[in-house]
């Protein structure tokens, strides 16, 4: 799986469209992301950190998420990268 791959598959005024592939052990560094919805395509072991606090999630392929707008980076935990994708609101 390539690493720290970010692809725009569709944006118009009101959503963004994003295929993240994160490769093993890939980092991506800290961002802002609007409101969101999160669908994995793959089954992911990750931690997510926010404001210093550190979180380890583990999703499966077909998992749906819902995230509030937030400042975060991920790092991933499993080995063998994850694959998802970012369908984010824009204000």
């Amino acid at each position: 799986m390539p690493k720290n791959e970010e692809r725009v598959e569709f944006e118009n005024n009101r959503v963004k469209v994003t295929r993240v592939n994160l490769g093993e052990h890939g980092k991506n560094p800290t961002r802002a992301r609007n409101d969101r919805v999160l669908i994995w395509l793959t089954d992911a072991h990750h931690v997510r950190v926010e404001s210093g606090k550190k979180e380890s999630i583990r999703r499966r392929a077909g998992e749906v998420a819902w995230r509030d707008a937030s400042q975060h980076e991920i790092e991933d935990l499993a080995g063998s990268g994850h694959e998802l994708i970012i369908v984010e609101l824009k204000k």
